[in-house]
């Protein structure tokens, strides 16, 4: 028997700016993070805007390198208070990032980035006293953390864990995702038909983790699964059996079934490829049980696509639909040319029931996760 898994803190920062509340309002009201570039205006790559953290947020002379950690500690500050400030000395960190720590690299680096490295400083900083630990697993990084911190909960390994997903666009990123001719020129659009590519942005999502009901907020970790399509080192399966694998697991896992999902929040970048893959094989995992998926969403075109953070700010997403009993609208998508058994609302949509949704999220190498979060 496993144990149940709450959420007892949340915090965000966000091309919003600081907070939860300024994450979920700006999305829901269905506005847009994506600006001018301003403080990576001066690489060179094809695209005009990013979801940068605001201007004047932090320091401005604050290393780029050192942000991820900056970044981390304001989310994670926001998450404690909410938790009503845990016992940090029975609490790890589970950090779910893509690259986090670039000082090896970027700059005047030499060698290699560490997501282990921010890990530790992020431990030591907030004086836990569980070992840390790290993952990185591409852009479905922020999923498997939760993932892999609810499971060592839910065996008892330990009664609370932290998970931090953070990762901030330097020019490593920029520069790497222009090569792969993977960016749009201006804001991104995901399903649509003129979709070109993806939007980037910076974030960070902490989510506290308890075996204590009474320190929930009312949303457990219900389910989690990942899968592997193994189909090609950036490029997705076109089949989508990759993340019908993974949502139809992480369902299962929960003692749900498919039609219990009452939302689903996509990974959604904006690719042509991702996207029309993304949809065949999610309308594949409903085949069974109905004719479209539940009401579902995609955010990059409002926070950028956050990388490993993206699956721990877009899980706080999902929350939020059960909460506000509500799905947004996807913005900037006009015309879809995807599966049609992907229900993609164009303007916000009401939920008759919100007792379960679904977050999924994929990566590079063909990494997939999903996880379950109930009311």
């Amino acid at each position: 028997m496993r144990r149940p898994v709450f959420i007892a803190g949340r915090g965000a920062v966000s091309g919003f700016g600081l907070g939860v509340q300024a994450l979920v309002d700006g999305v829901f009201s269905g506005q847009t993070a994506l600006r001018p570039r301003a403080r990576t205006a001066e690489y060179e790559v094809a695209t005009t805007v990013v979801g940068e953290i605001p201007a004047g947020t932090f320091d401005p002379n604050i290393p780029e390198n050192d942000l991820p950690r900056h970044t981390a500690l304001v989310a994670i500050e926001e998450a404690f208070a909410e938790a009503r400030e845990p016992d940090r000395r029975g609490m790890g960190i589970v950090l779910a990032t893509t690259k986090a720590d670039m000082s090896g690299i970027c700059g005047e680096g030499l060698g290699l980035g560490s997501p282990m490295h921010l890990a530790r400083q992020l431990s030591q900083q907030l004086e836990l006293g569980i070992e840390p630990s790290a993952l990185s697993c591409a852009c479905a990084s922020g999923v498997l953390g939760i993932a892999t911190a609810a499971r060592r909960i839910a065996t008892g390994e330990c009664d609370r864990l932290l998970v931090i997903a953070v990762d901030v666009i330097n020019e490593f990123i920029l520069k790497g995702f222009g090569g792969m001719g993977a960016l749009d020129p201006e804001r991104c659009r995901p399903f649509d038909a003129e979709r070109r590519g993806v939007s980037l942005g910076d974030g960070a999502a902490a989510i506290v983790l308890s075996a204590n009901e009474q320190e929930s907020i009312g949303i457990r970790v219900a389910g989690y699964a990942g899968a592997n399509d193994a189909c090609h080192v950036t490029g997705p399966d076109y089949e989508g059996t990759g993340i019908a694998i993974a949502a139809t697991r992480a369902v299962r896992h929960a003692g749900l079934t498919m039609a219990d999902i009452d939302s689903l929040q996509l990974h959604a970048t904006g690719t042509r490829a991702n996207d029309k893959s993304e949809a065949i094989g999610l309308g594949k995992a409903w085949a069974d049980v109905a004719d479209k998926t539940p009401p579902a969403f995609g955010t990059k075109s409002q926070t950028g696509h956050t990388l490993g953070a993206a699956g721990g700010i877009e899980s706080l997403l999902a929350i939020a639909t059960l909460e506000r009993r509500m799905v947004p609208k996807n913005i900037g998508l006009e015309n879809c040319n995807c599966d049609p058994r992907l229900d993609l609302p164009t303007s916000p949509r009401q939920l008759t029931r919100a007792n379960h949704a679904l977050k999924v999220a994929s990566g590079f190498g063909g990494v997939q996760g999903a996880a379950v979060f109930s009311a």
